[in-house]
């Protein structure tokens, strides 16, 4: 899986929980940070599901989607293991849910 796909992953998954929402919003934020030299991508959306454990998402075999057809963020999380340059942050308050992918150069 590269860069990208993880990129797909997360945008997939914050249009499908905008989409249910009566305000569609998602925010997508790309930055370099020269003094932690690393690069952060931020996507927050709006979200409906507002008692989505943010642990329980990572979990093998959860999915919210019909019949466990996502990917899953489990094999993300597994993927993000094998290296020790990447983070992924997910966090969420009243409004918006937050996935923050960290790439340490």
């Amino acid at each position: 899986m590269n860069l990208l796909e993880f990129y797909g992953i997360l945008m997939d998954n914050a249009i499908e929980a905008a989409m249910e929402c009566e305000q569609k919003i998602i925010n997508v934020i790309i930055r370099r940070d020269f003094k932690a030299a690393r690069q952060v991508l931020i996507i927050e959306n709006t979200y409906k599901d507002k008692s989505v454990d943010t642990e329980k998402i990572y979990e093998k075999g959860f999915s919210s989607k019909p019949y466990n057809t996502g990917l899953g963020l489990w094999e993300v999380r597994q993927i993000l293991k094998k290296h020790n340059n990447l983070n992924l942050y997910t966090t969420k308050n009243d409004v918006f849910f937050m996935q923050q992918f960290e790439i340490y150069l």
